[in-house]
């Protein structure tokens, strides 16, 4: 009897030491890592020297390769990087009311679908230093040389808090790379998160535009705001004048700056496009990759790779011919997972927008179309409202950029979700937060409006119109979306009294001028 109470809880031992080393092997394996850890100070057996860094605002402190660089985003990452071997993205997210599981299940689910060329390697949950964690390794198509296109992914869970390391390196480095990786989340302590610091006031602005074109000059004087317009028209087409001469002649007010929409599937006319500069107006396109015959298709990675290049030359050969200036809004609303250009659909990483726009700028200017200007423009509100997805981590950089787009709705109470929210609400903290990172550049809000339903878009409008002129000096372009959206009444002629609102603040001086100059 005894004999096979042994063997019975021999078994059971067995299996226990089975179970806690299938739970407990990565943490064995990142413990035997390194020889010793002293204090916050870390050494390995590569004689790497390691440095000490505590962020405040996100709540941890950990321990990284000296010759890695550093980029704080207050609030929204922490990105060490060493050119050719290792790019290591550390992000604190605060789930609310959703799970991690929620959380990091949604966030990757581009790994799931495969988008964009991604191949998932492996997936699994782990025991990292006694912390419930998600294991991601995937790799995609390479996209030029020294393109970090092998990645790792930890998700800690730390009560209400996912701790998020994302790791890109090369083929050649990756193993090397996920050992420093390793490594560091050895000395990885969370913290108490203090948050973003507050933000200063917006400094005070005074900017006059004056851009220079073969027939037209425009010009915006420092107290100046140029109205624009999105009006119904047919996209390529640009038969913009059948619906918008009329409804000027109703404003007494002619809108010396138009937008159109373009997909890869989008031929311009030439000569629609060139009536618009004969009647002394300039013309917005806003550059969209992906098929509007295609919605699930992500077209990034294709761009990249040059599968476009035909089509991106005949657009900038045509807004070239044109001789005056064009503005150009790549990959607009970025940060939102309606857009398939949007970092969901890639992994997450986000420098596969940046790439993209690198591209499609540098096609333009080796066709010559320098007379194109570029505008950076997010949605106000990312959604997912995570921190992988925040715009500052699209932005290309200044040397790429020749403007910043803000767009912010009113969206009213049309939908469940919808919330009412005055136009300094919405672009009180939006100025003063693009004010704050973009200062050099000058501002345009690239198209918004308010929705009829849920409050007084009256109001709405005078506010607006009033405070624009005294508030947001910076702003030198702002465009109304003037169609219905679904259920958003976004128009001017919601109502009458929408209406005569939008054409009395039309009268202001600070909005009447000649911006579009024959030269």
């Amino acid at each position: 009897m005894r004999r096979w109470t042994w063997v019975v809880l021999t078994a059971i031992l067995l299996v226990v030491l089975v179970v806690t080393g299938r739970l407990d092997k990565q943490d064995r394996q990142l413990s035997f890592l390194i020889p010793g850890v002293a204090g916050n100070s870390i050494s390995g057996s590569d004689d790497k020297n390691w440095k000490e860094y505590q962020n405040n605002y996100d709540g941890f402190s950990l321990a990284y390769p000296e010759d890695w660089q550093q980029e704080v985003i207050p609030g929204v990452a922490t990105i060490l990087t060493k050119a050719g071997y290792v790019k290591l993205t550390v992000l604190a997210q605060p789930l609310g009311k959703i799970s991690a599981e929620e959380y990091v299940l949604y966030s990757n689910r581009s790994l799931q679908e495969g988008w964009g060329g991604i191949k998932l390697q492996d997936q699994k949950k782990v025991n990292l230093r006694g912390y419930s964690a998600w294991q991601f390794d995937w790799t995609r198509p390479q996209l030029g040389p020294g393109d970090l296109n092998y990645y790792r992914e930890y998700d800690l869970v730390d009560g209400k808090t996912v701790y998020t390391f994302m790791l890109k390196s090369n083929q050649a480095n990756f193993a090397a790379a996920t050992k420093d990786l390793n490594r560091i989340i050895l000395t990885f302590k969370p913290l108490p998160a203090a948050g973003a610091p507050p933000l200063p006031p917006a400094p005070p602005v005074r900017r006059e535009v004056a851009i220079e074109g073969q027939h037209h000059r425009l010009v915006i004087p420092a107290d100046k705001t140029l109205w624009g317009i999105l009006n119904p028209h047919k996209l390529g087409q640009m038969q913009y004048f059948d619906k918008l001469l009329p409804l000027e002649k109703q404003l007494d007010f002619k809108f010396q700056f138009l937008i159109t929409y373009a997909a890869f599937d989008t031929k311009f006319n030439t000569a629609e496009l060139q009536k618009i500069y004969n009647d002394n107006r300039v013309l917005m396109v806003a550059l969209q990759p992906w098929w509007y015959g295609k919605k699930n298709d992500t077209s990034l990675i294709g761009l990249i790779q040059g599968k476009y290049d035909s089509i991106l030359r005949v657009w900038a050969r045509q807004f070239k011919n044109l001789g005056d200036p064009v503005f150009v809004r790549f990959g607009n609303e970025m940060n939102g997972d309606w857009s398939t250009w949007s970092a969901w659909y890639t992994g997450k990483d986000t420098d596969i927008y940046k790439m993209a726009w690198e591209h499609v700028y540098n096609l333009f200017k080796a066709e010559g179309a320098n007379n194109v200007i570029f505008v950076f423009n997010p949605h106000d509100r990312s959604f997912p409202n995570f921190k992988w997805n925040n715009y500052l981590l699209y932005y290309p950089g200044d040397k790429t950029v020749d403007w910043i787009g803000l767009t912010g709705y009113n969206n009213g109470t049309s939908h469940a979700a919808d919330v009412w929210r005055d136009f300094d609400a919405i672009y009180d903290p939006l100025y003063r937060e693009y004010m704050h990172y973009f200062p050099d550049k000058p501002f345009m809000i690239t198209e918004f409006s308010s929705n009829e339903e849920g409050g007084d878009k009256a109001a709405w409008i005078r506010q607006c119109f009033q405070h624009m002129a005294t508030r947001y000096p910076n702003i030198k372009i702002a465009v109304w979306f003037n169609q219905v959206d679904g259920k958003w009444l976004y128009n001017l002629d919601s109502s009458p009294r929408s209406f005569a609102a939008f054409k009395e603040g039309l009268k202001d001086p600070h909005y009447q001028f000649q911006a579009v100059v024959p030269r």
